[in-house]
């Protein structure tokens, strides 16, 4: 158990080693704990609550891809039979044996993307996001530098994985609004654009607040 647990820690440093002085200022052990404290202050109703809700739990990957800070998304299949062809984080229903929300949103990965587990180094999570029919967990990983030729998305679910860097998601002129209407109220929620593709919905709720706790001081969106 010891070696194992010394050769994971050993293979999560090495996820730091080479990096850019750049990437090294944003990736430090302080602003990872403050965003994760950050990210634990937020909360967020974003539809009217049921009495009963599923836990689900999205893996928010953040990775080094072509040497650019980025997000890791995937556009849905359309074999789906809800959302598909929408952005998406890796995800879904928590499952009895998972244990955990965070075993839940790696186990997901692993299904979608063909990420090995070993490799995610898992900053922590936030509040559940509160939607029509489950409570939606997100869940910030780092995994490192990364190539997307490399993953292996299961195509029943994932159309093709794709990134946004971080320097795109941080630019204004890339950030729009969808204005949402229920039966009682209404809201806002950021929609990113101009990549690959578009991010709306509760991804981009969770990009926002991802990105809010995380870099306050590059990312100026409001809500």
């Amino acid at each position: 158990m010891n070696v194992k647990i010394t050769c994971l820690k050993f293979h999560l440093a090495l996820l730091h080693v080479n990096l850019s002085p750049e990437h090294n200022l944003v990736l430090t052990e302080e602003r990872k704990l403050k965003c994760i404290e950050r990210l634990k202050n937020i909360k967020i109703s974003y539809m009217p609550k049921k009495e009963t809700l599923k836990d689900a739990a999205v893996l928010v990957p953040l990775c080094i891809v072509n040497d650019q800070l980025s997000l890791l998304y995937t556009l849905r299949s359309s074999e789906l039979k809800r959302n598909r062809r929408q952005a998406s984080f890796p995800g879904g229903v928590k499952d009895l044996s998972d244990g955990n929300i965070e075993t839940t949103a790696i186990r997901e990965a692993e299904e979608e993307l063909g990420i090995d587990r070993q490799i995610v180094d898992i900053w922590g999570h936030g509040n559940p996001i509160i939607g029509t029919e489950y409570s939606v967990w997100p869940v910030l990983g780092f995994l490192g530098k990364l190539d997307l030729n490399k993953l292996k998305p299961n195509p029943s679910e994932v159309e093709f994985p794709f990134t946004l860097s971080i320097k795109h998601l941080c630019d204004p002129h890339n950030i729009g609004y969808t204005k949402f209407r229920n039966l009682k109220n209404g809201y806002i929620l950021p929609v990113y654009l101009n990549g690959t593709c578009r991010v709306w919905g509760i991804t981009a709720l969770i990009t926002h607040i991802v990105l809010s706790a995380w870099l306050p001081d590059r990312y100026k969106n409001i809500l």
